[in-house]
């Protein structure tokens, strides 16, 4: 121990420099492994933001201003504005991977507070996270937004465990968070439920209006101006052009309600050949009508087909799909095994917290499971999964370090009683 320096001082440098190690050493081994493989729209969509000032994407053969949402492509067209190049994009969604297991490491020792190896846990699990190689993949070889929407995930269901009514600034911050999460993927708002689950009286309560009116706009302006300036440019109230055919891909049987078929087919195979052809004459709203009267003719012919694609869609969501994989490189086949392994034991071991874990990991647990039940609706592929790994790896670790915990309570008191003198006969 250095003169002048108490223990405890020695202690919270080490835990530094130990937290340092376990978030930076995953982005060193991820940084070697850098290589765009893959392209998504968000990429073409930031091009053309950087080139003409608009987000579009060129689809079958003419250009959509309302293809997807524009919080990613903006920051792409950010990196690539000021000169950043692909390499760029990647080493910022390795970035965005990093603080996600910051965060999860800050949920665990939240969680775990009073455990006495909570530091070690959460550290841990910060570990697994960023090495864990199918949450890199989506980081290290392909644009695509899917690291910045699990970031946003997990930032908002760690603000939603700790925002309190009393700290009224973290209030704000947990709802502008929510309104850019919204507006980057509708989806996550369902991930504000720990946080009703926990102020009941804040959220559904008659006192404070002006202040729930400043969360309303500060959660719900962000998507309504987009929806609003979709409809300038299009003449349609719509958040984007393809939600309908997300629907309508999400109940076809062939694919399981994803993107591709089993024989490596997309989905568009399933569409006639002169429905293929029509995709290239129409414009983006003419498309999203076909693809709007062709679920509401499927399922009116078929009354339990969304039903039943719901279910199919959920095994998949928390397991596997049979046929996936398609569109990644056939040297990873053996992957595939692995991953059904992996998905298997964090499924369940992360949905067990459920039951072991204590109220706010059962708010935590519920927010997931309504999410996963919500993508559902639309179509499921890995990607959706993997955006709730990292919660899932938090689950896991704070269930078993209770059961842990428990387990040796139980053999203590056991041992206590083994040991305890027996009353001497009268």
């Amino acid at each position: 121990m250095h003169p002048g320096r108490s223990g405890s001082d020695t202690t919270i440098h080490n835990d530094r420099w130990w937290n340092l190690l376990v978030l930076l050493i995953p982005v060193a081994v991820k940084c070697a492994f850098l290589r765009p493989d893959q392209l998504f729209e968000a990429h073409t969509a930031a091009l053309d933001l950087v080139a003409t000032g608009q987000f579009g994407h060129h689809y079958f053969g003419s250009w959509d201003r309302a293809f997807q949402f524009p919080v990613y492509t903006a920051m792409l067209g950010l990196l690539y504005l000021f000169g950043g190049g692909m390499h760029i994009a990647l080493f910022f969604q390795v970035v965005c991977g990093t603080l996600v297991a910051y965060l999860c490491q800050k949920l665990v020792i939240h969680l775990l507070h009073t455990h006495r190896h909570v530091h070690v846990l959460g550290r841990i699990t910060a570990l697994l996270i960023g090495l864990d190689p199918f949450l890199a993949y989506y980081q290290v070889r392909m644009v695509h937004p899917f690291a910045w929407d699990m970031l946003l995930a997990t930032g908002l269901l760690y603000l939603a465990l700790v925002a309190e009514p009393a700290r009224r600034r973290s209030v704000i911050v947990l709802f502008a968070l929510a309104g850019l999460a919204l507006l980057n993927r509708p989806t996550l708002g369902v991930l504000l439920l720990p946080f009703a689950l926990r102020h009941p009286r804040l959220v559904l309560g008659r006192s404070d209006a002006l202040f729930k009116l400043s969360l309303s706009i500060l959660l719900l302006g962000p998507i309504g101006c987009w929806a609003l300036r979709n409809h300038l440019l299009t003449g349609r109230f719509q958040l984007t052009s393809v939600t309908d055919q997300m629907v309508w891909m999400g109940q076809q049987e062939e694919t399981e309600g994803g993107a591709y078929q089993a024989d490596g087919r997309t989905y568009l195979h399933l569409l006639s050949i002169p429905e293929r052809h029509l995709m290239f004459e129409l414009d983006p709203g003419g498309r999203s009508d076909l693809f709007r009267a062709k679920w509401k003719a499927e399922r009116k012919a078929d009354p339990f087909l969304a039903w039943r694609m719901l279910g199919v869609k959920l095994k998949n969501f928390w397991l596997w799909r049979n046929g996936m994989g398609q569109d990644h490189d056939a040297r990873l086949h053996w992957a595939k095994g692995l991953y059904r392994v992996h998905a298997a034991i964090l499924s369940l071991l992360g949905m067990a917290s459920l039951i072991i874990g204590d109220r706010r990991a059962r708010y935590v647990g519920f927010a997931v499971l309504l999410l996963s039940i919500i993508q559902c609706t639309f179509y499921v592929e890995t990607r959706h999964r993997l955006l709730v790994d990292p919660v899932l790896y938090v689950l896991t670790i704070t269930a078993a370090a209770r059961v842990g915990d428990r387990l040796t309570s139980q053999s203590g008191s056991k041992a206590a009683g083994y040991l305890r003198p027996t009353d001497p006969t009268p």
